[in-house]
């Protein structure tokens, strides 16, 4: 306001405003002082309570009076909004522009750090896979771990049964008892048969006519002889059946059997081992790469995103730049940001000399001067007289 109000009385804007009225042929524009004296009569006043400025200037009848001052101030005012909407023009001009030109930047900037974050995302993955890939290592991990026990554990059981197989095999005989029958001595069945032949025979030779004593002698002396073998011959025979021990073919199939499985626990053991070590390496890898690509990428997103709010500030002031331009001329009354309140308009009566007023107070004062030297002449007289007495 207070720069505005001192471009007012500068000479470049009386001269403007003074030209402007001549070419519009106005009368009595001839008769205005010169820029000088205008510039010592015009005031341009600032109501501190309120947002305007009071243009007032005072020309005399031969300079035109009233009509040429209210034409003059309203020519000022019209001036000075024509002059501040070109300035706010310009200045609205060049600033979007330059929005322009930085929104043109940033829009590049904004796909070039998209394009960027892409192709890391492309190279790299971005956390969406990185998590989940770790979670899956770590799983296969684990479960891997838990199968390499189970075959280390399965590994180190067959081995131990198949020492304790080759131990029992050393001291475990390889012939044993299969069966055990009990039957009736043949021998004793012989000689059990013999008797009764022999006492059948006595008997049937006793009831003979013509058989000599000593016949039937003989046959009791063989069948006494028999009836002694047999009290020394047992009667019932043992058959033992020998054969290879059922627990001996066991302990040899075992010991056939359990090679091929310690091996085939050996390669499992030997690939889970190699697959944990594999495993362990993805893990270490994508360990020591997710901090480093997760501070990049995160960088970038941060990138972007500072130069999305740029840009919306951009938006933002463009907005309030086609706004304000918007608002420029809203009335004819309002231009540049300035608005006309009240337009000068000159009255019939000039303002001076008023010679009624001028003529009242000649009068007062007249009076009041001839009563003063009234009474200061008497009281000369009063003083001369107060002397001689």
């Amino acid at each position: 306001m207070a720069t505005i109000s001192k471009r007012f009385s500068t000479e470049s804007m009386l001269n403007a405003a003074v030209e402007n009225l001549e070419e519009n042929n106005l009368g009595g524009i001839r008769h205005f002082p010169s820029v000088g004296n205008l510039r010592r009569k015009l005031k341009a006043q600032i109501d501190p309570e309120a947002d305007y400025i009071e243009l007032s200037i005072e020309l005399t009848e031969s300079e035109g009076g009233e009509r040429n001052a209210a034409l003059l101030v309203n020519q000022l005012a019209r001036d000075m909004q024509t002059l501040r909407s070109k300035d706010e023009k310009t200045k609205l001009a060049r600033r979007q522009k330059f929005l322009q030109q930085k929104r043109a930047e940033i829009d590049t900037e904004i796909q070039q750090l998209i394009s960027e974050t892409r192709n890391f995302i492309r190279e790299n993955r971005s956390p969406e896979t990185w998590y989940p890939m770790l979670a899956n290592l770590l799983e296969q991990d684990r479960k891997l771990q838990e199968r390499l026990g189970i075959s280390e554990q399965a590994l180190h059981t067959a081995r131990g049964q198949l020492t304790h197989y080759k131990t029992q095999l050393e001291n475990l005989p390889k012939q044993a008892q299969i069966s055990e029958t009990h039957n009736l001595n043949p021998l004793w069945l012989h000689q059990q048969e013999k008797i009764i032949d022999l006492e059948t025979q006595r008997i049937g030779d006793s009831e003979k006519v013509g058989k000599s004593p000593h016949e039937i002698a003989g046959l009791d002396a063989q069948i006494d002889n028999i009836q002694n073998q047999v009290e020394t011959t047992p009667q019932t025979t043992t058959t033992n059946t020998f054969g290879t021990s059922a627990h001996y073919t066991y302990i040899q199939n075992q010991l056939i059997e359990l090679p091929p499985i310690i091996n085939g626990y050996e390669n499992e053991t030997i690939q889970l081992r190699k697959e944990l070590q594999d495993t362990n390496g993805e893990l270490q890898k994508l360990l020591n790469q997710i901090p480093e690509n997760q501070h990049t990428l995160t960088q970038l997103r941060t990138k972007i995103e500072l130069a999305g709010s740029i840009k919306e500030e951009i938006e933002k002031r463009y907005l309030e730049s086609e706004i304000i331009s918007a608002e420029t001329d809203v009335t004819p009354n309002q231009k540049g940001g300035i608005e006309i309140v009240d337009i000068a308009v000159p009255r019939k009566v000039p303002v001076s000399p008023q010679h009624k007023l001028i003529v009242i107070l000649a009068g007062v004062v007249g009076l009041c001067l001839g009563i003063t030297l009234a009474l200061l002449i008497e009281y000369i007289n009063y003083t001369k007289n107060s002397f001689q007495s």
